[in-house]
């Protein structure tokens, strides 16, 4: 088959480099494609089974890169396959090797090309093991690892990846395209199918630029964010689009699509019995290792530093790894005092001697953000400061292309207040359900109304999804429109696992297990991709490396939370490696400031923006306006709430009420 029978295209219009392997070359020709190697993060895209010809899917490929572009500036490339109507395409932020790693990677007879957006950990293990069993490699980048590691293990060698993805393989002997995320989902995937094929991108946005369908409303999503804060997987907020769950792979071939599971969170059924000194041990050096390899990038990192314990541990640790001045970067609230955690950061940043900075966070730049934020997070999300996010992540972006965070921390070692065993918990021992129902039915206190929702739920995995509800069914009933009310069990899609409730042992094993599950990836791992990749930056996370999630998972309770004291093993490092007045703090976290929505004169555009859209969007007008008239007012307790309808609001127009985008 001649070369020019396949079609490779840089969407950049450059060049591609001579040697490239394309599908129908010989053995000999491939190897001798010069030597490539990287790791490289990025948006990836692609379709299959279209029914278009090579012209049309190669526009429709153009599209979608262009609308991840903010994802990987570095160099945008898109592939067709010559016989099948399928093609694959990827936008590249260089991480490591920048002048390599360019995708899709492929194998030696080019039948098997992947497209991956993130970094698999152990790829150098996996490439020996390869080389050993007679694979031939052109790169040292990871994504060619993938094409050999499934070229021998096929589907099972997702189970042997160890790092954070979103990845394509499209397999033309077998014709089918395989579609895989990471196990706690630090990397999105978005697919959809119909008369097209099946299409696939790491932000629903290209989906739409594909022109494949409309964007429209899902009335069940709807309900979900308004009942969450975020709408999970496999869910998205658009009609006919979903979100791959983390852990999950999709097959497409002749035969249809199908769907399984490679990862799943669980506790083993044995759990450590060591004392506390051996699993703070066993700590250090999983997070030490855990560091270590998240540190390696050919690229400028940097650390973010919220004033905590779990970005401090991460960036002391590096700065041993490294023995180099680190970077670090902050944000402050020089307006909100309750919030502002400058006296730490600042602390610790002359602890570690690092070259801080610092983004101060006023109400003046609020709105101004407003509109860049929901554009990029996709999807509705008020479940996580996202304002805050972006701005820092906008600085950073100044000076790296990589930032290590502390998340997942909370979520594995017990770091919030609900966490906490309760006095609802303990009162649901008794015969007490009913009583407590029709208390919750007819008080208007938001604090009594979720005490008794906890204790009159059905059962110990609703009470957890009940305790961090939003809105609740009458709120809902009385803000949205029927047509985008869910008659089902709202709470639904978030209460865990059989399975996975029969692993735990205690009710703390539990509500871990519904936040891992339920938060962390539907919000605050979906927005601190969105938001960081918005900037082109890389944000790494080491408390969720597979092998610190599995070395959590098999603590018992006491090690995470001891009588009051929460994360009680990683306090102990803290006491070890963090200053005093840092290790003594309690649980903070990164927030921003929920009173600047019922301040002036951002109140005043509260009301007009959310009114004014009224008649076009899912709110009743009148209902609306009633509650605004209610919590629109200095200190109010529903000021979190109006963050919650104004986000809502601004992706809406985002999306469906175009006219209506702009915010004075």
């Amino acid at each position: 088959m001649s070369p020019v029978a396949a079609i490779f295209v840089a969407s950049d219009a450059c060049i591609i480099p001579p040697g490239w392997w394309f599908r129908g070359l010989s053995c000999e020709r491939a190897a001798h494609a010069g030597e490539f190697h990287g790791v490289a993060m990025c948006g990836i895209a692609g379709i299959f089974a279209a029914e278009a010809d090579p012209s049309e899917i190669r526009a429709i490929l153009i599209r979608m890169n262009e609308a991840q572009r903010h994802r990987g500036p570095d160099e945008g490339r898109i592939w067709l396959d010559p016989v099948m109507p399928v093609g694959l395409a990827s936008r590249r932020l260089a991480i490591i090797d920048p002048d390599h790693g360019r995708q899709p990677a492929v194998n030696e007879d080019g039948s098997i090309h992947v497209v991956m957006n993130g970094e698999i950990y152990n790829h150098a293990d996996l490439r020996s093991r390869l080389l050993a069993a007679g694979h031939r490699f052109a790169s040292l980048c990871d994504t060619e690892v993938v094409v050999h590691l499934y070229e021998e293990y096929g589907i099972q060698s997702l189970e042997k990846l160890k790092g954070m993805f979103a990845l394509a393989v499209l397999d033309t002997k077998r014709e089918r395209l395989l579609l895989a995320r990471d196990g706690v989902g630090m990397k999105p995937l978005y697919h959809c199918h119909g008369k097209f094929g099946v299409a696939f991108s790491s932000e629903p946005q290209a989906l739409f630029a594909a022109g494949l369908l409309p964007a429209e409303p899902d009335p069940q999503a709807i309900d979900l964010y308004f009942s969450l804060g975020y709408v999970p997987a496999p869910l998205s907020s658009f009609r006919h689009i979903g979100k791959l769950q983390a852990g999950h792979y999709l097959v497409a071939n002749k035969d249809g699509i199908r769907q399984g599971v490679h990862w799943r969170f669980r506790y083993p059924s044995r759990r450590s019995d060591a004392g506390s000194g051996q699993c703070e041990e066993g700590l250090e050096r999983q997070l030490r290792e855990a560091v270590r390899s998240h540190l390696k990038a050919d690229a400028p990192v940097g650390f973010y530093l919220s004033g905590g314990w779990d970005s401090s541990l991460v960036a002391v640790l590096a700065a041993q790894e490294t023995g180099e001045r680190l970077r670090t970067y902050s944000l402050v609230f020089p307006e909100d005092p309750g919030h502002d955690e400058s006296r730490y950061q600042r602390l610790m940043a002359k602890t570690l001697g690092s070259e801080h900075h610092e983004v101060e966070y006023r109400d003046s730049g609020l709105l101004s953000m407003l509109l860049p934020v929901a554009r990029h997070l996709g999807e509705p999300c008020a479940a996580m400061p996202v304002m805050a996010h972006y701005q820092l992540a906008a600085l950073a972006s100044r000076d790296v292309r990589v930032v290590l965070s502390g998340e997942g921390a909370d979520e594995l070692y017990g770091g919030y207040p609900w966490h906490l065993p309760r006095l609802p918990y303990l009162l649901r021992r008794l015969p007490v359900q009913s009583l407590f129902g029709t208390i919750a039915a007819i008080t208007d206190r938001i604090g009594l109304r979720r005490f008794c929702r906890v204790v009159a739920a059905a059962d110990e995995r609703t009470a957890d999804a009940e305790w961090l509800r939003v809105f609740d069914e009458a709120e809902k009933k009385a803000l949205l429109r029927p047509s985008y009310r869910y008659a089902g069990r709202d709470l639904e899609p978030v209460i865990i696992p059989d399975a996975l409730q029969a692993s735990c042992r205690d009710g703390i094993d539990r509500r871990l297990a519904h936040d891992v599950l339920g938060r962390l990836e539907g919000a605050i791992l979906l927005a601190a991709d969105r938001l960081s990749m918005a900037h082109a930056l890389e944000i790494r996370m080491p408390f969720l490396d597979s092998d610190m999630i599995a070395f959590a998972a098999a603590l018992p309770s006491s090690m995470k939370i001891r009588g009051r004291r929460q994360k009680y093993l990683l306090s102990r490092l803290a006491d070890r490696y963090l200053p005093g007045e840092i290790a003594a703090r309690r649980k903070k976290g990164l927030s921003q400031p929920h009173g600047s929505w019922v301040r002036e004169p951002i109140a005043s555009f509260v009301r007009r923006f959310l009114l004014d859209q009224a008649a076009s969007g899912p709110f009743e007008k009148r209902r609306l306006e009633r509650y605004l008239a209610q919590w629109l007012y200095p200190g109010s307790i529903k000021a979190l709430h109006i963050a919650r309808l104004v986000f809502f609001q601004c992706w809406w127009n985002t999306h469906f009420d175009k006219a209506a985008s702009r915010v004075d």
